[in-house]
């Protein structure tokens, strides 16, 4: 079982055994547990001050998800991997993939649940494959033009609110569904708008280290 399972069933305090960020991280499995994912959300973000290695980000992530903040989950995770990309899991996958299904992302959610495999337990392996049949039926048709707009549009508001790891989401959205249509809508636009949105991410994650 990974460690990420461990945290989120609460199935032995020695999994986590210790002081500081491992008590906010099982405290939070715990709440995770009960399905009190805003007191958990707090856990882990206590978590995240105290601990070296960026692990609870993924947790918090995960919180988000289960808050119905997908915007906010989206850009958590991407964030977890620039901290600690050692800590992916097949439990993180999959809820990261609903975070970008409730988002819109249908790309990106389509990509992380084909990573979801036999690791991730029967349920979670079920209902990524059902998750994954549902985003297969919206991106069959040819992408329609106003949905590039959408995408673009919504990139824009998140790089004017400070969130450049939101707007790389959306930008690269934009960028696989122009890929998608025989006249390549939108990918002009979309190249140079990624390009730079790509190096603000990377400035803000050399700034946070």
């Amino acid at each position: 079982m990974t460690r990420a399972l461990l945290l989120f069933a609460a199935l032995s305090t020695a999994a986590v055994a210790g002081t500081g960020a491992d008590e906010h991280l099982l405290a939070g499995a715990r709440r995770f547990r009960d399905g009190r994912f805003a007191e958990a959300l707090i856990e882990f973000r206590v978590a995240q001050k105290l601990e070296t290695g960026g692990e609870a980000g993924w947790y918090a992530a995960a919180c988000l998800v289960r808050l119905n903040r997908p915007d906010d989950a989206v850009e958590a995770f991407a964030e977890a991997e620039q901290r600690s990309p050692h800590t992916r899991d097949e439990l993180f996958e999959y809820y990261r993939a609903v975070a970008c299904h409730d988002a819109r992302l249908y790309l990106c959610a389509d990509r992380l649940l084909g990573g979801v495999g036999e690791r991730a337990g029967p349920r979670i392996r079920d209902e990524a494959r059902r998750l994954r049949a549902a985003v297969a039926s919206i991106l069959r048709p040819e992408p329609a033009k106003t949905a590039i707009d959408w995408y673009h549009k919504r990139a824009r508001q998140a790089a004017q609110g400070g969130r450049p790891l939101l707007a790389k989401a959306y930008l690269e959205e934009a960028a696989g569904l122009s890929a998608r249509r025989t006249d390549r809508y939108g990918a002009e636009e979309g190249s140079s708008s990624l390009a730079r949105s790509r190096r603000e991410a990377a400035e803000r994650a050399r700034g946070d280290r």
